[in-house]
């Protein structure tokens, strides 16, 4: 058994065993407890962040604080990711993401309002948060905090470094571009970029993201207008593949049932970031008056990464590419919207989507990775991260594209179960805060 298949094996139970059950419990928990708040307020997420209040707290705007987080969120899983998504899981996999994020989002919004509540304030001013500070202060778990802070520097090298770079150069290597070369001009570009912090950083994706999403939103859009017949079709595909339980004849292993829901919690877990606790890094920067605002606020992100992912995957069937077997990751997703398109731009505009998409998520989990270290080593010395962050960077141009997704799913479940020790342990204190505000009734 190589490498590959080894850690894609012990992940695949670790999610189906774990991942998938706790997220399930957990989320309809706390779903029902706070009376749907992922659905109920998720109008109300996208107005709040448009409002900045006298009394407000912290660095940065939140519209500014959910562009950083949409910086980490908005990367290649929502393209090389739905590649690798059908390619495993079949088209289930689809409907199980679904199911994922709409769990993953009200975990996601008690560790917002978690991490908010007990953010710190450095000497120099900026206001660090996440569930390291939460794991550590309120329950007392330093050594479970301390790895969850391990976990980001690593999801930061696997996910938002090397599983970037790679997606990004493989279209780029086929246009005739040095991977080696295209890869080095992104460190010096992001260089530039995350040794100004979380300022800069957010004031780049407060531009950026809403160029991203709506060009290649809207070319997704476009495809799915021309092949609107075999829309209903796909989405029948997906349900019937989705519940397939060919797998109980098969074993846990096999395919159908059980492999749709290992992939769609795994790519929608690193799509998304729901439950993984690093939004919450992302947001103890942003201007609060009151915790509660900052979780409904963090209920945007993933409705936008899902329209994203969805749109992606359709234009995937709709245009049968993911049942071509000499396609993978981003190529396949290339060849796709220009066969959609029925023209080379489609194409085009996948690589050159993918390359903004891919920066600023390099750029929001460099910020991450370097708070985590923070965490562990204190302010001083932990800008060295962002060195080493660079560095890494034409690595990902050199390693194999197998490996780092399997090495990045691993992550992403050790992180997810890190975190869930902190939300299970604080709910109630979030559950009633976000009653006391008056956001949902007892």
């Amino acid at each position: 058994m190589d490498l590959f298949t080894y850690l894609f094996q012990v992940n695949h139970f670790f999610t189906l065993l774990f991942v998938f059950p706790a997220v399930i419990v957990i989320g309809l928990y706390l779903t029902v407890k706070l009376r749907f708040v992922q659905l109920t307020h998720l109008k109300k997420g996208f107005l709040c962040f448009t409002k900045n209040h006298a009394e407000s707290v912290g660095n940065i705007s939140r519209f500014r604080a959910v562009c950083a987080v949409l910086a980490g969120n908005l990367g290649t899983g929502n393209i090389s990711g739905m590649a690798i998504a059908l390619a495993t899981g079949g088209p289930g996999a689809l409907v199980w993401m679904w199911i994922m994020v709409f769990f993953g989002s009200v975990i996601q919004f008690v560790s917002c309002v978690l991490g908010v509540s007990y953010r710190n304030k450095t000497k120099s001013g900026e206001y660090v948060g996440g569930p390291m500070y939460y794991l550590e202060e309120e329950l007392g778990y330093r050594k479970i905090a301390v790895m969850f802070a391990l976990l980001v520097i690593f999801g930061a090298v696997a996910i938002g470094n090397l599983a970037q770079i790679n997606s990004v150069v493989l279209p780029l290597e086929k246009l005739g571009l040095n991977p080696l070369h295209c890869s080095l001009g992104l460190a010096v570009a992001l260089a530039l970029t995350v040794f100004g912090g979380i300022q800069r950083i957010s004031h780049f994706a407060s531009y950026m993201i809403p160029v991203k999403a709506l060009l290649y939103l809207g070319t997704a859009l476009a495809i799915l207008v021309i092949h609107y017949q075999e829309i209903i079709p796909a989405l029948k595909l997906m349900f019937e593949k989705a519940f397939d339980v060919s797998a109980f004849t098969g074993g846990l292993a096999g395919t159908g049932m059980f492999k749709a829901i290992t992939t769609g919690f795994d790519r929608g877990l690193f799509a998304t970031d729901a439950g993984l606790g690093i939004v919450p890094i992302l947001q103890a920067s942003a201007k609060s008056e009151h915790p509660v605002m900052d979780g409904i606020a963090s209920l945007v992100a993933p409705l936008v990464v899902m329209i994203m992912c969805s749109a992606t995957g359709l234009v995937l069937m709709v245009t049968g590419a993911y049942e071509n077997p000499h396609l993978q990751s981003t190529n396949m997703v290339t060849h796709a919207f220009s066969q959609g398109l029925d023209h080379p731009i489609g194409g085009y505009i996948v690589i050159f989507s993918l390359v903004l998409f891919a920066f600023t998520t390099i750029m929001a989990w460099c910020y991450c990775g370097e708070k985590a270290l923070n965490f562990i080593i204190g302010k001083e010395k932990a800008h060295v991260f962002r060195c080493f962050y660079i560095a890494m960077i034409p690595m990902g141009s050199l390693l194999k594209v197998d490996i780092i997704w399997a090495l990045a799913d691993i992550a992403v479940s050790l992180m997810l179960t890190m975190n869930l020790i902190g939300i299970v342990g604080l709910s109630r204190g979030a559950i009633d805060s976000t009653r006391a505000y008056g956001a949902v009734e007892s």
